[in-house]
């Protein structure tokens, strides 16, 4: 078989892959994870039932998968291709990236998440197999930085959770409408005012410098 044409049946896979991944965070969002049942998905995703089991063991899998794509995926492949050297312009990216991935998909995740945080196990699933690859890839940044002496030498696992800890708690905020103060601050503003904060903690030297809307 020619590289061509398995390239081709690979992409048609991946395609398919979403279009039941999409299916299931309609699903799952409606009516809950555990409410949620193989032929519900199966008619939203517009695919039979086995197309499913084609690509996926469980709902689980599903579930994961589907958390993978939402959360994981953009800021691995800015990372596993070649990331910014500059830590102000990956940041500024990879913020970009999530910001646009919460606003196209971010309605799916929201209900799905408070049924995982209710749910040990899946809470440990999802924590093992989506936040630590995350937590991984920019401990392997920061340190990369650290090394090269753009960075202060620290605690990269703290370094990386507070990051995490600070974009989604004002990217929350930002979408929820839930804080009139950030109805008033444009997404740009507030990627550059979280960098800007950021680097004032993980930069060397003594200089801080903050950015005002």
């Amino acid at each position: 078989m020619s590289e061509t044409r398995l390239d081709f049946k690979e992409q048609i896979a991946e395609a398919r892959r979403t279009q039941i991944l999409m299916g299931a965070a309609q699903v799952f969002s409606e009516k809950g994870f555990h409410r949620a049942t193989t032929k519900e998905i199966a008619q939203a995703a517009e695919v039979s039932t086995g197309t499913i089991y084609n690509y996926f063991n469980n709902k689980r899998d599903l579930l994961l998968a589907m958390m993978e794509l939402f959360g994981a995926r953009s800021l691995k492949t800015i990372i596993q291709s070649e990331p910014a050297a500059d830590p102000r312009e990956f940041l500024i990216q990879t913020l970009h990236d999530f910001y646009q991935l919460l606003q196209e998909r971010g309605q799916f995740a929201a209900p799905i998440l408070a049924e995982i945080f209710a749910d040990e196990e899946l809470r440990q699933a999802l924590y093992q197999q989506i936040a630590l690859p995350i937590v991984h890839y920019i401990d392997g940044y920061i340190r990369t930085h650290t090394y090269s002496g753009q960075l202060r030498r620290g605690q990269s696992r703290v370094d990386s959770y507070a990051l995490i800890g600070a974009v989604v708690l004002n990217f929350v905020l930002k979408a929820t409408h839930l804080d009139p103060d950030y109805q008033q601050l444009s997404a740009d503003a507030m990627i550059e005012q979280l960098v800007a904060l950021i680097l004032d903690g993980l930069r060397t030297g003594d200089e801080l410098v903050w950015l005002t809307s």
